[in-house]
């Protein structure tokens, strides 16, 4: 039994030691800012509008800034969904454009507008070489050089991909990242987190609990990592805008 007790004190022991090891790592990494027109706005928060599919048109054809949500089409073409999407329906990536004619509009027919805005793409679909067919597109209306636009996803993937052959572009969080973070964040070792993305890009809470907790906020400030809250309602606006965000995606 004491043998017992001596072996589960220095295993504990060992186990706290490597714990402030690899936290006292991690407050140690510098990092420096990453330097873009994007990021460089003084007037903050900017505001973005996250259009419903009823009112794209109005919202990207007014003078707001946007968060839209694309998708590619089989044949490669860079679209927005004119309706909500059911999902036990076929994916937008699995068919060509010309079949869903009527529900979806192609992001090109916007290019004028989109080029006097600043935009979140945020790529809803993960399509294989998504990353190619969505950067491709952007060239085509203008938009290559990425002095207005960042680019987020669900999928960890997806943006992985865009950056190992775009990285000038801006990053926002996925979801598998923002699962990490929160994973590291409630072992208390949020310092020793890789965190990939240029701009956290967030709602106020996740499963119900409040996700800019002050450990985070402090964790991102040592990182120069922006944030943006959203999508968020009008009534949130308020207290979204008191975490003193970079940014904030408002639903309409």
């Amino acid at each position: 039994m004491r043998r017992i007790l001596i072996v589960s004190f220095f295993t504990l022991l060992l186990s706290l030691v490597c714990f402030w090891i690899v936290k006292l790592w991690g407050r140690s990494q510098v990092y420096t800012e990453y330097q873009h027109p994007l990021l460089a706005e003084k007037t903050l928060p900017i505001i973005f509008i996250k259009p419903s599919p009823e009112n794209i048109d109005a919202v990207i054809k007014s003078d707001q800034n946007v968060y839209l949500d694309v998708a590619t089409t089989l044949d490669q073409k860079l679209v927005l969904a004119k309706r909500a999407w059911n999902k036990k329906e076929k994916t937008i990536r699995n068919q060509n454009f010309a079949d869903l004619k009527g529900d979806v509009i192609e992001v090109s027919e916007y290019k004028d507008f989109l080029a006097k805005k600043k935009i979140i793409f945020n790529l809803v679909e993960n399509a294989q070489a998504g990353h190619e067919i969505f950067f491709y597109n952007i060239q085509q209306i203008g938009l290559g050089k990425g002095l207005n636009f960042m680019v987020t996803s669900p999928y960890e993937a997806l943006i992985k991909a865009l950056k190992e052959t775009q990285p000038e572009l801006v990053f926002g969080s996925t979801t598998p990242e923002i699962l990490k973070i929160l994973a590291m964040n409630s072992m208390h070792l949020i310092e020793a987190a890789t965190i990939r993305a240029d701009v956290i890009i967030h709602p106020l809470s996740v499963r119900g609990q409040t996700f800019y907790v002050s450990d985070l906020l402090q964790d991102f400030k040592r990182r120069h990592k922006k944030i943006i809250v959203g999508p968020i309602s009008e009534a949130e606006i308020e207290k979204a805008a008191s975490l003193n965000p970079y940014g904030l995606i408002i639903q309409k």
